[in-house]
């Protein structure tokens, strides 16, 4: 790894501050590269939480201290890939995982028309027993960066010698970074959501930069997890994850088996997804989503009629507005069967890109959004680039 990215803001006596701003994959996994490299580095996560949009929910009865009975991954469900063992980023990295146990493979059953191209010999699954954001967990704890949760950043400013972050409950130690990483969506970078940056740093990104931001697309959609006790309920199926291609419910997954078994958890969890039109259609409803909710049940009871979906021990619901990229940076469209080459030749595809540079700093966004997929490869891929690994 050669860190060309961060080689000219290099300070006299120390490494640069790098600080990261978000803690999914992309975040977790440039924050454990850029450790290797030897900078000092430091992340801010606005959640309680890491994992972003491989994002597991705890289930318990009553308060956080209460027992948890069940796990559920609300996001992505497995990670997918095309890539051969020996790819040289790729396969130490998926090895390293599961050696660690981090990830599994897996080989259930899945039924129907698996939208993301999911076929083929080639392919392989991997599913996470402790749920998918354990992945993240994992690169921030092998990386012992520092880690706030619960920090929004609310602005950036590029000043004359260095970088301003605004936010509440601020660190000292993450006030003057020389180098911003960027992984959340795009709309919050450029302030149209509820947690989006005022974006002062704005005014310093190049107009064409700009031009393809705003070209960047999400789809949305909703995830209810509904939770069983397994002593009076069974799975009546032979498949573990259903895709179905029309109706508001599109994917129907034994989430418990799915990680493994969690013989540990006295509940088991089924995930739902349901389409895009549900989510564009009910994009203003609010937590706790009662309509989407009800309308998924519904068709849950005529689809799946042989599970008590209505006498379910709990249930959570979610809202991802921001589930996947749709439209990417530039408008380019991402491609659910990109397999990162091997060796790259010619011009690289971005990866990052670069939002502000000037003598106070450096700005760069990372992510799904400037990848060539919208997948754990992708976002791998984007920390990867940020780093500039050759």
């Amino acid at each position: 790894i050669r860190p060309h990215t961060f080689r000219s803001f290099r300070l006299a006596a120390m490494a640069p501050q790098v600080l990261i701003v978000g803690a999914g994959v992309t975040g977790s996994m440039l924050a454990l590269l850029a450790k290797d490299m030897g900078l000092s580095v430091r992340v801010l996560e606005k959640s309680r939480g890491a994992g972003g949009r491989m994002a597991t929910h705890a289930f318990r009865r009553g308060e956080r201290s209460s027992p948890i009975l069940a796990h559920a991954d609300l996001g992505a469900q497995y990670v997918t890939t095309r890539s051969s063992p020996d790819h040289p980023f790729l396969g130490p990295l998926y090895k390293r995982l599961t050696d660690a146990g981090v990830l599994i493979p897996f080989t259930g059953e899945v039924a129907g028309a698996n939208p993301y191209g999911g076929a083929g010999p080639e392919i392989r699954h991997f599913a996470a027993p402790k749920g998918m954001r354990s992945i993240a967990e994992y690169f921030l704890q092998s990386s012992s960066v520092p880690v706030d949760w619960g920090v929004a950043v609310e602005d950036l400013a590029l000043e004359a010698t260095q970088i301003a972050v605004s936010a509440k409950e601020l660190p000292e130690e993450a006030n003057s970074p020389s180098v911003v990483v960027l992984t959340q969506p795009v709309q919050q970078i450029l302030g149209a959501s509820k947690f989006g940056l005022r974006g002062s740093f704005l005014k310093d990104t190049d107009e064409k930069v700009m031009t393809g931001l705003k070209q960047v697309e999400y789809s949305s959609r909703f995830a209810v997890a509904y939770f069983f006790d397994k002593s009076k309920v069974s799975w009546p199926f032979s498949w573990t994850v259903k895709y179905f291609d029309k109706g508001d419910v599109r994917y129907v997954a034994h989430d418990t088996a799915r990680r493994g078994g969690a013989t540990d958890e006295p509940l088991m969890a089924v995930l739902v997804h349901s389409g895009v039109p549900l989510g564009i259609k009910l994009s203003d409803e609010e937590d706790p989503f009662p309509t989407a909710a009800a309308k998924m049940q519904t068709e849950l009871e005529e689809k799946l009629p042989e599970l008590p979906w209505a006498t379910a021990e709990g249930s959570k619901v979610h809202k991802w507005k921001y589930s996947q990229v749709y439209i990417g940076y530039g408008g380019q469209k991402p491609s659910p069967s990109w397999v990162w080459p091997m060796t790259e030749t010619g011009s690289p595809q971005s990866g990052c890109v670069e939002l502000f540079r000037g003598a106070g700093g450096l700005g760069l966004l990372c992510g799904d959004a400037v990848a060539p997929a919208s997948n754990f490869e992708g976002c791998v891929y984007s920390a990867f680039k940020a780093a500039e690994v050759q």
